[in-house]
């Protein structure tokens, strides 16, 4: 008897042990602040395009409101895409992530020869979809990271030493890299190459053997500068007027004359004169510098502190990752998207060259709001699979074999 009831306390003992690690590996509750932040970014967002839109959609469309009904059309199918992420299981991700980057391939090299790619302003950077117009760089940048979390997590040592298969690999990544490169997007394929270094680093691989890989690609990206004038002289622009006291870019100027009129308070949402055709694109490329103008200080501020939380809880869910796969591709994809937010911002403040990158969430584009509004579900998503408790991180980092977060 006394043996029996010996072995049933050690199997409650052992259930609980197994209930227990059970929530620790699936919480159930993701972390509902990311989502939080992204509808309040979007909803701004559709404000903002709206406000900054009516110019230029009445110059091209003669109705104030038609870009404003086309970002709205497009929120619906980003909330769409957002709950996909949420509730798509990530397994799925890695089983078909391979297929994915194929088709994707197959997909961006016909837009550069055929009509499923429309030519726009002298490039095929889109594909028809007709209810909008996909850019599939956005989509080759998430791709490319799933793919690379799932190399890295089968192989974890692949990152520390490159081998053939290593080279192999880099060369599947650097196809959509190329293609984008062709259409041609030489901004969008730069942010691939460094969401791909990202990956790379956080998977182990050291800051020697990224330099090495780096170097090897200077010589490519001076070529193509050379291969594009306006790219050099819109290079040499920027530095001339930051070193030289030389005429700043137009679109810069006009930027900061948005921002300087804002000051502290804004002039009021909808009062804003840059976007009166005097600012190029204040809807898509330059909607921070409409903030700035018409929410002021504060306004800008609000939106940096936004982006800020959902990039430390991201972050955070990322360093809770019990599972290797999971933690790179939740890094990689939200460091791609800050990226953005990083380059968008320093744009319209004048720290960094013009580069026609959107600004997530915010921005008029579709594939942009899309790709956001999934991201933030994907990473609420890895949230439910986070180790519970906020302050606990991953019990062994060297079974992850990835740097920390």
């Amino acid at each position: 008897m006394l043996g029996a009831g010996t072995q049933q306390v050690g199997g409650l003992r052992m259930a609980l042990r197994n209930a227990l690690a059970s929530r620790t590996r699936f919480a159930g509750r993701g972390d509902d602040a990311i989502i939080i932040s992204a509808l309040v970014l979007a909803a701004l967002g559709l404000v903002m395009v709206y406000s900054a839109s009516v110019f230029v959609a009445t110059k091209a469309y003669k109705v104030d409101w038609i870009i404003f009904s086309r970002q709205f059309r497009l929120l619906l199918v980003g909330l769409m895409a957002m709950l996909a992420g949420m509730f798509v299981d990530i397994g799925v991700y890695r089983k078909w992530i391979k297929v994915a980057l194929l088709f994707l391939c197959l997909v961006m090299a016909l837009q550069l020869f055929t009509p499923i790619g429309p030519v726009i302003n002298h490039t095929r950077r889109w594909v028809n979809l007709g209810i909008f117009n996909l850019q599939t760089a956005d989509v080759a940048r998430c791709i490319v990271v799933i793919f690379l979390a799932k190399v890295l997590a089968k192989d974890p040592e692949l990152a520390r030493r490159p081998t053939r298969k290593f080279f192999a690999v880099l060369v599947m990544v650097g196809l959509p890299m190329m293609l984008t490169n062709l259409q041609p997007d030489l901004s969008f394929s730069l942010v691939i190459g460094v969401t791909i270094a990202l990956v790379l680093f956080l998977g182990g691989m050291s800051f020697f053997n990224l330099g090495l890989i780096g170097s090897a690609g200077i010589p490519v990206i001076i070529y193509l500068f050379l291969q594009r004038p306006y790219q050099i002289k819109r290079l040499m622009m920027f530095v001339s007027s930051r070193f030289s006291g030389a005429e700043m870019e137009y679109q810069t100027l006009q930027s900061l004359i948005g921002f300087g009129r804002g000051g502290l308070l804004g002039v009021g949402l909808g009062q804003g004169k840059q976007k009166m055709l005097f600012l190029p694109e204040p809807h898509t490329d330059f909607i921070f510098s409409t903030i700035g103008e018409e929410l002021g200080l504060i306004g800008a501020t609000a939106v940096i502190v936004c982006f800020l939380v959902m990039a430390i809880r991201m972050f955070q869910i990322c360093s809770r990752q019990s599972d290797r796969f999971n933690f790179l591709m939740g890094s990689g994809l939200a460091g791609s998207m800050m990226i953005f937010v990083l380059i968008n911002t320093g744009v319209a403040v004048g720290l960094l060259p013009v580069t026609g990158l959107p600004l997530p969430f915010i921005s008029s584009g579709g594939t942009s709001l899309v790709m956001s509004m999934w991201t933030a579900g994907v990473l609420w998503n890895l949230s439910r699979y986070s180790r519970w408790g906020f302050n606990t991180l991953p019990a062994s980092r060297q079974q992850l074999n990835v740097r920390k977060v």
